[in-house]
């Protein structure tokens, strides 16, 4: 392809495009004022009376003087179909793309037809207004679609739920493509978004999203489906920002299971307590492998810890964690869910262990305590479990921290005598106890 001749041509088309809107605008006055309700007697005109026009773009004509009500017609029905009546001061129309142009035109301006537009009063006074109705730069359109969807035993569907889709879109013109033009798609109805891509951000989803033509007239936009989504219709709408055409397409969305498969290793963790009637404790990770990121976690029992949530990309580490101190086991799954519904399953099982420690010792079992000296201590090992100590004494307090026991009679006394002279400290793990005696004074000063 000879790009030199192509610019060229685009060139040129682009400033024919910028001085016949200029023309038209000009005319206008910016776009078409309303103008002053029609007066008896005065003379009828139309603003503006010439200039060029776009086909596909509305434009609109004011009128002033005459009489109302106003016939409005033109000589080209097949470009723009005018034929009524009205009592406003205004009118729009919009015209089609000419299918047969003007003779003897330069080959490298826009192609363009000419137009006649009368307006008549009521008393029969009429005014013309001549304009050049340009051909749209895009006559036509190629879209094509490109998806992951399963295609079966025929070609693969347009979209599929929960899968990606790339549009191809080449906008057209007597068979020319034409680059550096910037389209706009918006979403109208249906289960998708829009990717906006950006190599410095993670893609997110919107419902309107603009995209640039190459140097060879194809732009690329993808889109995707919602996970599950119900076979359907969709339609998003194309705009050419420079002109403001517009056209709507429409393509087919099938509801698909998932093709791919999450594969997570490892696929189970078992953590085992250290002794008998102790739940297993811990953590372990897992490597993320297939399907489409992002992913979603989810998890069986709020005893049992995943994550990040959500995991990002294929390849990604998941830890899984059982914390420290559960009284009941959990046992149950983490379940990865990814972008197209595809799912991957972790078994997860917490168990007591089978160990026991020694029974319980303190040393020493007897303790001697002294109005001046009222506190003592004694050192505990063994047991199974968190221990707790019991006193048989009102006046005498026992309180275990870590393997130290500790024992202290309250002073000054109470008015009541005598106290008794001894005191039972029992210590416990819930299963065995063992005993330390206190021996205290029966009264104190």
């Amino acid at each position: 392809m000879n790009f030199a001749a192509l610019r060229s041509v685009q060139s040129q088309l682009s400033i024919a495009f910028i001085a016949s809107a200029a023309v038209f605008l000009v005319s206008c006055g910016g776009g078409g004022a309303s103008g002053s309700p029609a007066t008896s007697g005065s003379p009828i005109s139309i603003t503006p009376q010439a200039g060029s026009l776009y086909a596909g773009v509305p434009y609109t004509i004011s009128i002033v003087g005459g009489r109302r009500p106003y016939l409005i017609t033109s000589n080209e029905q097949t470009l723009v179909a005018l034929g009524y009546s009205t009592s406003s001061s205004s009118f729009e129309f919009v015209a089609n793309n000419p299918g047969v142009v003007d003779v003897g035109q330069d080959p490298d301006q826009v192609p363009s037809r000419s137009l006649i537009i009368t307006v008549t009063d009521s008393g029969g006074a009429a005014v013309t207004g001549n304009y050049n109705v340009l051909q749209n730069f895009f006559t036509g359109y190629g879209v094509s679609y490109q998806s992951t969807c399963a295609s079966g035993t025929g070609n693969a569907p347009q979209a599929c739920s929960g899968l990606d889709s790339v549009i191809r879109f080449s906008p057209t013109s007597q068979g020319t493509r034409y680059g550096n033009r910037v389209l706009q798609f918006d979403k109208i109805r249906g289960d998708f978004q829009f990717v906006q891509e950006d190599p410095a951000l993670v893609p997110q989803l919107v419902n309107q999203l603009r995209a640039t033509t190459d140097q060879t007239g194809l732009v690329l936009a993808r889109l995707r489906v919602t996970v599950g989504a119900p076979t359907q219709i969709a339609t998003y709408r194309i705009t050419d920002v420079r002109t403001g055409v517009t056209t709507d397409q429409t393509f087919l969305i099938v509801q698909q299971d998932p093709t791919t498969t999450i594969n997570l290793i490892p696929n189970s963790f078992t953590f085992t307590g250290g002794l008998a009637g102790t739940c297993g404790s811990g953590s372990g990770q897992s490597i993320v492998l297939g399907g489409v990121g992002p992913y979603q976690v989810f998890t069986s029992s709020p005893l049992i810890i995943a994550g990040p949530n959500p995991i990002a990309r294929n390849g990604d580490l998941m830890s899984v964690t059982v914390p420290v101190g559960v009284t009941t086991c959990p046992s149950g799954t983490v379940t990865v869910i990814d972008a197209q519904g595809a799912r991957g399953t972790i078994t997860v099982t917490s168990q007591p262990g089978t160990g026991t420690l020694p029974p319980i010792a303190v040393s020493p079992t007897t303790l001697t305590l002294t109005c001046a000296a009222p506190t003592g201590s004694a050192a505990v090992i063994g047991g199974n479990g968190s221990l707790s100590a019991v006193t048989s004494h009102p006046r005498v307090q026992a309180t275990i921290s870590g393997n130290v026991l500790t024992v202290t009679r309250l002073v000054p006394d109470l008015p009541v005598t005598p106290y008794p002279t001894t005191a039972t400290v029992a210590i416990t793990d819930g299963a065995t106890i063992v005993n330390l005696t206190a021996t205290v004074p029966a009264s104190c000063p």
